[in-house]
């Protein structure tokens, strides 16, 4: 039996990354699944396939890429097969079978953008984010930071040729680059990240302190001893008043 594996497996193997981290893991849950019928509704019926570039994106949105345990799912919801939509996945390049970093640079790699110093951009940024450009590859264009933090790749035009070299920084483009810029960016990057951080840190202080105020409470309740019923009383017998002797006739 040969060990090479089919399409299908070869398309769908997981790719591990450091990006994880930053990103839930698949999981259907109602609301995604609500969301996929939503989608799948808005096409005729026997049109279902339809769906299943809409629902791919969705499912980037939520967890970064497209993992190798969504894509049976998708083509379910779709009415189609998981080589179907694993073929949709490896043809487009912005959808990703690798999960990114939190920050996903992507370097308009173009004429335009090359001519006006976005070539000069890439090892630039490779070495700010401690990456080897020589990992960037066709069969696997992203490259990811150790730390899961950043990912980079070069990409086709970005649509603003006018004002290269183009960056865009997972959904902001920024025109204009420079090294500088390059470096604004990450600044700001890590300022958002530490924000969250913060903002996740005080929230899980407070959960923990209204767990703490819960569970002070349920003991209160369990130390606390139920009220006896008291009998009721019963009426004080009422005392007849002693007859007066009557008078002695004399």
């Amino acid at each position: 039996m040969s060990e090479t594996p089919n399409a299908i497996d070869a398309i769908t193997a997981p790719v591990s990354s450091p990006g994880e981290k930053f990103f839930p893991k698949f999981e259907v849950t109602p609301e995604l699944t609500a969301k996929a019928q939503e989608l799948v509704a808005l096409y005729p019926e026997g049109k279902e396939q339809s769906a299943v570039l809409p629902i791919i994106h969705h499912v980037q949105e939520e967890f970064g890429y497209v993992s190798p345990e969504a894509m049976p799912w998708i083509a379910e919801m779709c009415k189609s097969t998981p080589i179907h939509v694993a073929g949709i996945v490896t043809f487009y390049p912005g959808i990703h079978r690798k999960c990114p970093g939190k920050f996903h640079f992507r370097v308009c790699r173009t004429i335009a953008c090359a001519l006006a110093g976005g070539e000069e951009l890439l090892p630039y940024i490779c070495s700010k984010m401690g990456v080897d450009p020589a990992e960037m590859t066709d069969e696997e264009p992203m490259v990811v930071s150790p730390d899961g933090l950043w990912s980079l790749e070069a990409v086709e035009c970005l649509a603003n040729c006018g004002f290269g070299p183009n960056v865009m920084v997972n959904d902001t483009l920024h025109s204009q680059v420079t090294r500088g810029k390059i470096d604004e960016i990450m600044a700001a990057c890590k300022k958002e990240l530490a924000a969250e951080r913060k903002e996740a840190a005080a929230a899980k202080k407070e959960a923990a302190a209204a767990r703490k105020e819960a569970k002070a409470a349920a003991a209160a309740a369990e130390d606390t001893p139920e009220p006896v019923a008291e009998e009721p009383q019963k009426p004080a017998a009422r005392k007849t008043p002693a007859k007066k002797a009557a008078p002695k006739k004399k």
